[in-house]
């Protein structure tokens, strides 16, 4: 199956079981008053020159709830094996599946986590520099540099989550096994890595744009957001299942 059948396949897939997009769309729900709430914040500390503890609280609820839609995410390539192998969707399974990996789920969330942020940290101070200092070169060159990153991130590691919540392995094995396929499937996962990007930029945009319109245009960008977040949630298992077949 090549990158085009990959895509296909997907739609295929949601288009047939529409009740794939229950999951994200539950974890957008929990999500929205926090994000909501944040941002109010954060344009009143803006407008103050500020950080209030209304910011700090937000962004610290935020990141207590985040194991939530760690979980969530994390049912998608248990769900879709479940489609390949038993031709039915089993939610309670799936979630059963990924609480049992979830501190191996969130100790690869917190490395590759700090690992970014490590790497990324010199374009990030390029681009405030930039920012500050209406210095366009170190803007372009800052944002240029942290697409790099993400890009490259995401052809190196874009079977290892999945492989951690598939395969008996645990953090090092998975981020050795996803690495290897990455290597071996290069040309579809590069591919499969580049319409990823270009998905993202549709949801952004999509939830930039509603954003304009308000609160009712902000959380209806957020679900549309999350539609498209799910089809690639189905792509990426459905590459890894062919991946491993050779």
């Amino acid at each position: 199956m090549g990158f085009i059948s990959i895509l296909k396949g997907a739609f295929t897939e949601l288009f047939r079981n529409p009740v794939l997009f229950i999951p994200k769309m539950i974890s957008v729900t929990i999500w929205i008053l926090p994000y909501l709430y944040l941002l109010q914040q954060a344009r009143f500390d803006l407008a103050a020159a500020r950080v209030s503890w209304g910011t700090l609280s937000a962004t610290a609820l935020i990141f207590l709830i985040s194991p939530v839609w760690l979980l969530i995410d994390s049912m998608y390539p248990v769900l879709v094996e479940q489609q390949r192998k038993k031709k039915r969707l089993d939610f309670r399974a799936a979630l059963d599946h990924v609480l049992g990996k979830f501190l191996k789920l969130f100790g690869l969330f917190l490395i590759l986590l700090i690992a970014m942020t490590a790497v990324s940290t010199p374009f990030t101070m390029l681009i405030a520099f930039g920012y500050v200092y209406a210095f366009l070169p170190a803007l372009l060159l800052g944002i240029l540099g942290i697409a790099a990153i993400i890009f490259i991130g995401g052809i190196a590691l874009y079977f290892v989550p999945t492989a951690l919540i598939l395969e008996k392995i645990g953090i090092a094995e998975s981020l050795k096994a996803g690495f290897r396929m990455s290597k071996q499937n290069f040309s579809l996962v590069f591919w499969l890595t580049m319409a990823s990007f270009i998905f993202l930029a549709l949801s952004f945009f999509l939830e930039g744009t509603m954003e304009a319109l308000g609160v009712a245009g902000f959380i209806f960008g957020r679900y549309l957001g999350g539609i498209v977040t799910v089809y690639m949630y189905v792509v990426n298992p459905t590459a890894y299942f062919e991946a491993r077949k050779k």
